[in-house]
């Protein structure tokens, strides 16, 4: 089949996804703006886009300029490709930039799917769905949701990555949904445990000593970073040899930021100036993957305090890479954790209960690593990537088959 993936960050959200459709023999163009490498069986077209300066409008205008101004140049390129006379069978395309909103009306022939990651509601502001919102509040939610609407409207098919992210659709667009993951690289079930781990600071991590990790893109509220850092002063109390260490970004992808404009690390370093041994806890900003997959494989324990929202891939990683999980109780995370069989959920609320719970898994070594070969197990085959590729396949080969 030939395929068009569209992402402004390409390959993005078609990071895997992309080269084991190629390696599959499928024909695979792509269009984006960013100039991040990716497979090279693949052409991409790139936009440019910078930020334009717009005065005397509101806040969420700006956006929908940026939207409108991302899908024209979207689509220029594909009227480029139209004009050197290939058409997709299928178009693949994350709709949240807007990117979208133009393709069909370009291809009215091809089937598009979309990877739309959530439908926003109060909640994922970190607001209690009865809380009453401002307007402001209710005109962001309802300025995202109406671009995701259109983009429903025009996908033949949406691709959500877990059962919570799809229900949170309304009824209306729940007949278009499927779950599929973008899966997990067998070759990670495979890895084996590492016994050490040196760090960038000279600091080597021996067999005998517990390592706790918390890992995300961005260290961000929504992601559960503030509790986490309020309660290393505890376990480090408690636990007189455990070593954290914590790998995420300065950005906000979920979250506001801070209130005085600093990012989230240094608000809580601030915070807790002189509460903690900072030779026991390592503070790293985003790393390679491969460096990643190292810290995986060290981990005793890997702490997921994300709110029921978008599923990191970190985490499904982490199982696959043998290494236990501590999860804020959610029904997101009730889709992987097994209290008590492959991980533990944490049901408190206060950064004291989290730091007891991690001192108490961390004196049963051997259940969790128990925990960790369960986990492991656990993914297969529904989020192993052979398995979602296959799946995704054949629903590309249905929807191609209509057109």
């Amino acid at each position: 089949m030939r395929l068009l993936l569209v992402h402004q960050n390409f390959p993005g959200q078609f990071r895997d996804i992309s080269p084991a459709l190629c390696d599959k023999e499928h024909e695979l163009k792509a269009i984006g703006c960013s100039q991040r490498q990716c497979d090279s069986r693949i052409e991409v077209l790139r936009y440019e886009h910078g930020d334009h300066q717009l005065t005397g409008v509101h806040t969420q205008t700006k956006e929908v300029d940026d939207w409108i101004r991302r899908s024209e140049k979207v689509a220029e390129l594909a009227l480029i490709l139209k004009k050197r006379g290939w058409a997709p069978d299928v178009i693949l395309a994350h709709p949240g930039w807007g990117e979208a909103m133009m393709l069909r009306q370009v291809f009215p022939g091809s089937p598009m799917l979309i990877w739309p990651e959530l439908w926003l509601r109060a909640n994922h502001l970190g607001l209690d769905e009865e809380q009453q919102l401002s307007v402001q509040q209710m005109h962001y939610l309802r300025t995202k949701n109406w671009l995701l609407d259109g983009a429903m409207a025009d996908a033949t098919m949406a691709v959500l990555p877990t059962r919570y992210q799809a229900e949170s659709f309304p009824a209306k667009w729940r007949n278009k949904i499927r779950v599929i993951h973008e899966g997990v690289p067998e070759s990670l079930l495979d890895v084996p445990r590492l016994q050490q781990l040196t760090l960038g600071n000279g600091i080597t991590l021996e067999s005998e000593v517990p390592v706790v990790t918390f890992i995300s893109r961005n260290l961000e509220p929504m992601r559960g970073f503030p509790t986490f850092m309020r309660a290393l002063p505890t376990l480090l109390r408690h636990h007189s040899q455990v070593h954290v260490l914590v790998v995420g970004g300065d950005e906000v992808s979920y979250s506001s930021a801070p209130d005085d404009e600093k990012n989230w690390r240094q608000v809580m370093l601030n915070e807790l100036k002189g509460q903690f041994d900072p030779h026991r806890v390592h503070l790293f900003g985003r790393m390679p993957h491969d460096q990643l997959v190292k810290i995986y494989r060290r981990s005793n324990l890997h702490v997921y305090l994300s709110n029921a929202f978008v599923l990191s891939w970190s985490l499904l990683e982490v199982m696959a890479c043998g290494t236990p999980v501590l999860a804020k109780a959610n029904p997101m995370m009730e889709e992987l954790i097994q209290p008590g069989v492959n991980g533990a959920l944490w049901r408190g609320d206060h950064p004291l209960s989290l730091a007891m719970a991690i001192v108490e898994l961390l004196n049963q070594r051997e259940q969790l690593k128990q925990w960790g070969k369960a986990g492991k197990q656990h993914l297969k085959p529904t989020f192993l990537q052979s398995h979602c590729i296959n799946q995704l396949e054949r629903l590309l080969t249905e929807q191609a088959a209509r057109f």
